[in-house]
């Protein structure tokens, strides 16, 4: 149990580093690769509710303090954290809950991406929508949420086959 803690402490520590250092200062037109979820996305699910709320807030704070962004991210990466026992239930088996770690290898190929991708989507909605705080444009909202999505993923995807 400590030797899973100091993994997923670690993987904490790395991805919210890669996110501030390099990722934060990639632009391509409005897309940004936003990876840091991935640890809210691997985190395994013997973690008590109360830790994964706490764990998505305190992750969102740390890079909102990094990225000048007013909570914007505390609030996307909560929110996450309370969906996300729902969104496994979802797509695995109950029986199958208890104990996992969600990776590729343990749930799947279709039942893990689908999982992701719902993170990722939901992530990057509630993010794009507290940071436009409207629909003035929409279609500048739908390029921000889709693109940093898609390229997300394909990090995300990247990560998983190491």
């Amino acid at each position: 149990m400590i030797r899973l803690f100091l993994k997923h402490s670690l993987l904490f520590i790395l991805l919210f580093l890669l996110q501030i250092v390099v990722l934060q200062q990639l632009y391509f037109w409005y897309v940004v690769p936003l990876v840091y979820v991935y640890i809210l996305i691997r985190w395994p699910s013997t973690l008590s509710p109360g830790w994964l709320l706490s764990l998505g807030f305190l992750l969102g704070l740390l890079v909102d303090i990094n990225a000048d962004t007013p909570g914007m991210h505390a609030a996307a990466t909560t929110l996450v954290a309370f969906l996300r026992p729902a969104l496994l239930k979802g797509f695995i088996p109950k029986e199958e809950i208890e104990n996992l770690e969600p990776r590729e290898r343990s749930m799947g190929f279709i039942p893990f991406w689908k999982y992701v991708i719902s993170i990722v989507l939901l992530h990057h909605t509630a993010l794009y929508l507290l940071e436009s705080f409207s629909f003035f444009d929409p279609l500048l909202l739908l390029v921000k949420i889709i693109g940093s999505a898609l390229l997300s993923l394909l990090l995300i995807f990247l990560f998983e086959r190491f």
